[in-house]
């Protein structure tokens, strides 16, 4: 698609739905991960499935994807 000008693009993005999510680990348990998503004031009660060959731990950033209808936790940001 042709954009005149760099706004147009910029709205049509933002019409795209949302795949990649940046989070901190509230809480970690062996059924899922506890999240607060950025931009939101508290934590999720929801737990959430997460890659489990990596490690996770509370106050870590982590990388968020939307799978179909789901969210799974993918990676740690950062050392």
């Amino acid at each position: 698609m042709m954009y005149g000008s760099y706004q147009e693009r910029q709205q049509d993005l933002r019409k795209e739905p949302k795949t990649d999510f940046l989070a901190t680990v509230y809480s970690v348990a062996s059924d899922g991960i506890r999240l607060k998503f950025d931009g939101e004031t508290e934590a999720r009660q929801k737990k959430y499935k997460f890659n489990k060959s990596a490690s996770f731990s509370p106050g870590q950033r982590v990388k968020v994807a939307k799978v179909g209808g789901a969210y799974i936790v993918e990676y740690p940001i950062g050392g």
